[in-house]
């Protein structure tokens, strides 16, 4: 009897997608198998930005959110109604309609003056209600969308083609699904750039990682650096979380968990992620703060690898 063929890998980078790279690994039978399955899934994240993105005014989003469309499409509308769930579950810490916040923080970076607290309590006491047909214009979906397009993109390509692993990872919104596990190496906030070994390493299998924090991306506001992680119940730049790092049972929880885990205070944040159990969503968070000190739900330790294990398989999250 012969023996069956070796698994066949393949590794690629495409981008943009959603403003970011987005990077497969593939495990399947044949180079075919795992070649097909690359460009469909680019193909499908492709469309499906068409669909989310903030930043192209042709795409579905911004059509109905101008009020060229005046419904949303089946996909527009399903995430939008799952925003909604999130935004009412976490009290308003993830919230879909802070463009408006986001606006306002970009516009000080050229007059290089940062707004007052009365303005910024303003904006954000307007954005308050979660109905999203009040005022459309303000929602922008990307703490949410980029995971949601992973899940999608993984989906179609499992239910499509034999496939023996996935790995799907849009700027660190990663997501492995099929054989074995993978180690992800979660970046130390406060030493970004230092090629230091990672804060922790977390095995996960058939799960979604998702970070948030100011490593890499901020605003610049004069000569001060502001989180662009938002709070939209006061409209300020969140200050007191350098990082918050999720694992959760897919890409889409654990975008937005990410953001509400920065978001809260660390006590509230690991409260929060530990507390949906009750909702059925098995999630674990480490909080990394302005400090340095650290934050980890009850389901975080389950998952953490001595350093010395990891290998080169681990992925450093940069954030977002």
């Amino acid at each position: 009897m012969s023996e069956p063929p070796e698994p066949v890998r393949v590794a690629s980078v495409h981008q943009p997608v959603m403003g970011t790279h987005l990077a497969l690994r593939i495990t399947a039978r044949s180079d075919e198998v795992a070649r097909a399955a690359e460009s469909a899934m680019v193909a499908e994240a492709a469309r499906l930005e068409a669909v989310f993105t903030v930043f192209d005014p042709a795409s579905e989003l911004c059509r109905w959110r101008s009020g060229e469309l005046a419904d949303a499409g089946p996909e527009l509308a399903g995430l939008l109604a799952t925003a909604r769930w999130w935004q009412e579950r976490s009290g308003g810490a993830f919230n879909p309609r802070t463009a408006v916040l986001t606006d306002r923080w970009r516009r000080a970076e050229v007059d290089e003056v940062a707004p007052d607290d009365d303005e910024l309590a303003t904006l954000a006491a307007s954005i308050t209600r979660p109905g999203l047909d009040v005022d459309r214009s303000g929602i922008d979906l990307n703490a949410i969308a980029k995971g949601h397009v992973v899940d999608r993109v993984a989906a179609l390509a499992l239910a499509t083609f034999d496939l023996d692993r996935l790995v799907v990872d849009a700027g660190g919104d990663l997501l492995h699904r099929g054989a074995g596990a993978l180690r992800v190496g979660v970046e130390d906030p406060h030493r970004p750039y230092d090629n230091v070994a990672p804060l922790a390493v977390v095995e996960v299998a058939d799960r979604a990682v998702a970070t948030s924090g100011r490593a890499r991306r901020w605003f610049a506001v004069g000569a001060d650096r502001h989180s662009r992680v938002l709070d939209p119940r006061t409209g300020r730049p969140v200050a007191h979380a350098a990082s918050a790092t999720v694992v959760a049972p897919d890409a889409t929880t654990a975008d937005v968990l990410a953001t509400v885990a920065s978001v809260l205070a660390p006590g509230e944040a690991v409260a929060f992620v530990d507390g949906l159990a009750a909702d059925g969503i098995d999630a674990a968070c480490l909080v990394v703060t302005a400090d340095g000190d650290r934050h980890a739900s009850a389901g975080w330790s389950a998952l953490v690898r001595q350093r010395g294990e990891a290998s080169s398989s681990v992925l450093g999250l940069n954030g977002r």
